[in-house]
């Protein structure tokens, strides 16, 4: 099991994309990422951390390859995201 926390930047509100967050939950458990945790920077909502756990980083690449048009449709910014991921 990995732990993945991903950073990165939004477009719209952090209420606009918290809402399409939660309607691709379904897929993203699917695909064997489990959500922990999201929020946004006390500062800045415009600044996003989730963290997730999942079966292995290829499962995070392969989720975001396939779902990366509705994910950018979110207001997610793609090329903003930094990941760090953590083994136990």
């Amino acid at each position: 099991m990995v732990t993945a926390i991903l950073k990165f930047e939004i477009r719209n509100t952090f209420a606009e994309w918290e809402q399409a967050f939660y309607s691709h939950q379904p897929i993203a458990r699917a695909a064997g990422m489990f959500e922990i945790y999201h929020g946004h920077a006390p500062d800045d909502e415009k600044k996003v951390c989730v963290v997730v756990n999942c079966l292995s980083e290829a499962h995070i690449q392969k989720f975001m390859a396939a779902t990366g048009e509705d994910i950018a449709a979110s207001g997610h910014i793609l090329e903003s995201t930094v990941t760090e991921m953590y083994v136990n």
